[in-house]
């Protein structure tokens, strides 16, 4: 079943607490005269853009890293064989999917998303419990926990984070719920003994 985005940003910011409201503000569009229609999704705090997935920048700069590892690595192409099996099979192969995944951790590690990065996990975060989005694999649905209503003022100041291990833009957004809750956050918070 198909939602259309203007219920799915109604339902995402339904979850945003009290004292974000209206300050948190997810938009999307989507670039209909380019080939492929790429899209744009953000979020904005105080109509300040925090996070940003363009398919436009994404694709770019994916190329780009996958070029240079590729450049690197002195990966070849995969050779053409008349059974797709073995070609499909081939390490050439298996190293250059290797390439790609490393580009795309890469983009994510340094907060650069496609618009397909955020859709799906948009669509999942509605059915999680608060606990499951806190705990999820995925960045954006951890990140947005930091702003969901059923994430109280006690277990909020309770959470503990390392900068080492924390991907930026859920310490990002852990900070922005904490200042407008009124929590001190130390610069580099600890794990809880």
């Amino acid at each position: 079943m198909v939602i259309k985005w203007s219920k799915t940003k109604s339902i995402l910011e339904g979850f945003i607490c009290e004292k974000l409201q209206g300050r948190i503000k997810i938009n999307a569009t989507v670039y209909r005269k380019f080939h492929d229609e790429p899209s744009r999704v953000w979020i904005t705090f105080d109509k300040k853009e925090i996070i940003s997935a363009s398919d436009v920048t994404y694709q770019t700069r994916y190329e780009e890293t996958y070029r240079k590892i590729k450049k690197k690595e002195n990966l070849k192409g995969i050779p053409f064989n008349s059974n797709w099996e073995v070609m499909f099979q081939s390490p050439e192969r298996q190293a250059l999917i290797k390439a790609s995944d490393k580009s795309e951790e890469m983009m994510i590690d340094q907060n650069i998303f496609s618009s397909y990065h955020f859709y799906e996990p948009f669509m999942e975060y509605s059915s999680l419990s608060i606990e499951e989005a806190l705990s999820s694999e995925n960045i954006l649905i951890r990140a947005f926990a930091m702003f969901d209503r059923r994430l109280g003022k006690r277990r909020l100041k309770n959470l503990r984070f390392t900068s080492e291990n924390t991907h930026p833009l859920i310490l990002e957004f852990y900070k922005i719920r904490c200042d407008v809750e009124g929590i001190y956050v130390t610069k580099n918070p600890q794990p809880k003994k």
